[in-house]
């Protein structure tokens, strides 16, 4: 059975989360309820991340992330406020348009130095934070390639070592954001049935673990969309904060605010 894991930021979020503070607030229960808001604040947002790595502003910024790096459609990139970075597409069709930091990879919090710079062996997986800002729905991925097919990898200079892992796809209407995660213990291969010894074994579709191996061997990081024509999307790192994360914290703040000034 497959397992994925995708936070989706919807209104119903924000109401589940309206009705978690109703509850907390009910009964007059001040003081108990500032101190689990407190702790819900301080604790369950850390709690709730994975260890995964996400791609920086910066990163997004980069040389790498400048142009696509295949498919049908346009690309253009700006800066916005914030942490994000603004993606506009042109002629998105059915098959997807990928954008990718190629190997070797940036710096985004793995073991430094490594092997190519792709020892990735400290994170559960990869997460991502997108926002639809245009007008028509998109579809998103996130992806990683491991195995180097160089003089370096093993078996030396053999294209087979290389390997596609794929999050699974999630459409985003307008107005909707979600933080998307590729799980190494369970995400999507290509180009695996052809794979050697030591690296993955399996299936090309059926999803898998990445094995301890490959976590070494992260050869490109990226993302990849698609849609109907035109699209435009902001893209940053999975640590941007949710609205419901904001708004129980905002009125936290007003509520010890408030309790400060009648002592």
């Amino acid at each position: 059975m497959q397992r994925i894991r995708v936070r989706l930021y919807r209104k119903s979020r924000l109401t589940s989360d309206c009705m978690v503070f109703n509850n907390l607030f009910g009964g007059g229960k001040m003081k108990s309820c500032m101190f689990v808001v407190g702790l819900s604040v301080l604790i369950c947002g850390p709690l709730q991340a994975n260890l995964d790595f996400s791609i920086s502003e910066e990163a997004l910024l980069s040389d790498e992330f400048a142009s696509r790096s295949w498919g049908p459609g346009n690309v253009s990139r700006m800066d916005v406020q914030g942490e994000a970075v603004q993606f506009s597409f042109t002629s998105l069709a059915g098959s997807g348009t990928g954008l990718k930091d190629d190997y070797p990879v940036q710096d985004y919090g793995q073991i430094l130095p490594s092997h190519g710079s792709g020892d990735f062996s400290i994170f559960d997986g990869y997460s991502l934070w997108f926002s639809n800002v245009g007008q028509t729905d998109v579809t998103v991925s996130i992806f990683v390639n491991t195995g180097f097919t160089g003089p370096s990898g093993v078996p030396s200079s053999d294209w087979t070592n290389d390997t596609f892992w794929q999050s699974n796809w999630q459409n985003i209407s307008p107005g909707e954001s979600l933080v998307l995660q590729l799980d190494f213990d369970n995400a999507h291969p290509y180009n695996i049935s052809d794979n050697k010894d030591p690296h993955t074994h399996g299936i090309d579709g059926q999803w898998a673990a990445i094995n301890a191996y490959d976590r070494t061997e992260i050869s490109a990081i990226g993302f990849e969309v698609l849609g109907n024509g035109e699209a435009t999307i902001l893209v940053g790192p999975s640590t941007i904060p949710e609205p419901g994360a904001l708004l129980l914290f905002g009125l936290g703040a007003m509520i010890v605010c408030r309790k400060r000034r009648s002592i």
